[in-house]
């Protein structure tokens, strides 16, 4: 990774909650736009309380701090993506549909933060529904994994052609693009759609115990490439190739879930250029 930082380096924004033992969340994004020469900045919608082993519980932030810091940011003109993730709750929802109508010629990316890995929600059923209703149809891309998928287009998820009319739904329900990550299947399979083309980019099963964060890290990795300039099936393409690499040199960092190795870059030699080059995919 390029250690110097220069004026070139975009700004991307993450709005999200804080996973303290930095796997997911917030940190996560920040490492992952490091790892794509840009520079992150933040606003966190909750503080969690978890380790490696699982949530325990969540404190939102208040919306009102949440929005004065989200505008303070903004206001310094260099943001060029948006990432959201975790929201918590419909009030904290509807202070990001202000922020993405005041703001709808930056690229947004939307992780519908569920539910955690150890099964502890992180989103309320109003919060769910003002997601589904009114944020879909306000963002650049929403990337949801099966379990997200099947939540907001209220049918069961659980193979590729599902995933494939999950897609569709969410394109009906008014989203711009689609992302259905099926890491959880015994193949991995992601599902794109903008309502035009209808693809799929399938990779290798690697280190299945290597996953925490890597919802999170796939929506920041593309929100990056999309600050960088690329278009919108490049972002997707390079962020897939990205999670597959920091997943196969994931390590431990506790005795629970592990996370991705987000920064493994820093160990090899690295172009510098920002030119929209595109990593091959298997189809």
């Amino acid at each position: 990774m390029n250690q110097s930082i220069s004026s070139a380096w975009p700004v991307v924004l993450s709005v999200a909650g804080f996973d303290p033992s930095a796997g997911a969340g917030i940190v996560a994004d920040l490492k992952t736009f490091a790892a794509h020469n840009c520079y992150g900045v933040a606003a966190i919608t909750a503080l969690t309380v978890q380790n490696t082993q699982g949530v325990t519980s969540v404190r939102p932030v208040e919306p009102g701090v949440l929005k004065e810091s989200i505008n303070s940011l903004l206001s310094d003109g260099r943001v060029k993506a948006l990432k959201i993730g975790m929201l918590w709750n419909k009030t904290t929802a509807d202070v990001l549909r202000e922020i993405l109508d005041a703001n709808s010629d930056l690229p947004a990316v939307l992780d519908p933060v569920v539910r955690s890995s150890n099964q502890f929600d992180l989103i309320d059923a109003a919060g769910l529904d003002f997601l589904r209703k009114k944020l879909l149809s306000r963002v650049t891309v929403v990337t949801p994994n099966i379990t997200e998928a099947a939540a907001l287009a209220e049918m069961p998820v659980d193979t590729v052609e599902s995933m494939k009319a999950a897609a569709r739904k969410l394109v009906e329900l008014g989203a711009r693009a689609v992302v259905v990550t099926g890491g959880h299947l015994e193949k991995c399979v992601d599902v794109f759609y903008d309502g035009t083309t209808l693809e799929s980019f399938t990779g290798d099963r690697i280190k299945p115990d290597n996953t925490h964060g890597t919802g999170c890290t796939f929506s920041s990795a593309v929100a990056a490439n999309l600050a960088l300039g690329r278009q919108l099936r490049d972002a997707v393409v390079l962020a897939k190739a990205y999670v597959v690499e920091a997943i196969r040199q994931a390590f431990p960092v506790g005795p629970g879930r592990i996370p991705l190795n987000h920064l493994y870059r820093m160990t090899q030699p690295r172009l510098t250029d920002h030119s929209p080059a595109v990593a091959e995919t298997v189809h």
